[in-house]
């Protein structure tokens, strides 16, 4: 059993209940947000409510009250040193529900990650890029059919044919020295630990640049790498990224 807080209440639930709460599995409108919590702190909370907060504005969900407590109480009372922190915010009918749960992660030590391409109907929209929807079904598809052929990540890409991000990170990646990112038109989230990039490479003086990222012109970068709150910083193997492909 372990503890989740929902709407209000810290209330012990199985591991059974915790995966039907599952983006892309449960189904709902709303968004979540995953943070990182490890020895007791949780990693960057106000920009990932600031995030969910702007999310539900654009799906015209009301946001509730957030105690920022909780999270520290979570991964308190369920005694993990390393969790994967989820807030979730939803509307059915006329009542708005919060969830947050703290659950174990181990934090990955691969030097690379290996990845594959599959086709995605997403749409190329900016609107996108701050609404990290329980709508997850597409990315979590995504991710375990990448799992099931022995890739570590799948890079999606949306209907014109550009890789977007990954089932579950941003993408970047360096050629001639030049930092490049997917466009928030592309249909990407904008992702926490994607703007902490952004940010810190302008203080070191990196050049930055959106631009819509090809299959090609991927297999042709100098090196490639995945983001996200979990992860960090992962390196992408692009040696073998023109024969990973499922359709």
């Amino acid at each position: 059993m372990r503890t989740i807080y929902l709407d209000g209440q810290y209330i012990k639930v199985s591991a059974q209940i915790i995966d039907a709460f599952a983006p892309g599995v449960f189904k709902a409108k709303g968004v979540f947000e995953t943070m990182l919590g490890l020895d007791g702190v949780v990693s960057d909370v106000d920009l990932h409510i600031s995030r969910l907060r702007q999310g539900l504005k654009i799906l015209s969900i009301k946001p509730p009250p957030i105690d920022r407590s909780i999270f520290r109480v979570l991964v308190s009372r369920n005694k993990l040193r390393s969790a994967r922190v989820r807030l979730m915010v939803w509307k059915a009918g006329q009542e708005i529900h919060l969830m947050a749960a703290a659950l174990p992660y181990k934090i990955p030590h691969k030097e690379s990650y290996r990845v594959c391409l599959i086709k995605t109907d997403r749409a190329a929209n900016r609107r996108l890029a701050n609404v990290k929807s329980l709508d997850y079904e597409m990315f979590a598809g995504a991710y375990t059919k990448a799992q099931n052929k022995g890739f570590d990540e799948a890079l999606l890409l949306n209907r014109r044919g550009f890789i977007f991000e990954s089932s579950r990170a941003n993408i970047f990646w360096i050629k001639d020295k030049v930092l490049y990112t997917s466009p928030l038109s592309s249909g990407c989230l904008n992702g926490i630990t994607r703007q902490q990039v952004i940010r810190q490479a302008g203080h070191l003086g990196i050049s930055v640049k959106e631009k819509n990222l090809t299959p090609d012109l991927l297999k042709a970068a100098d090196a490639a790498f995945l983001t996200n709150s979990l992860m960090g910083i992962k390196p992408i193997d692009i040696r073998s990224i023109g024969s990973l492909s499922i359709d």
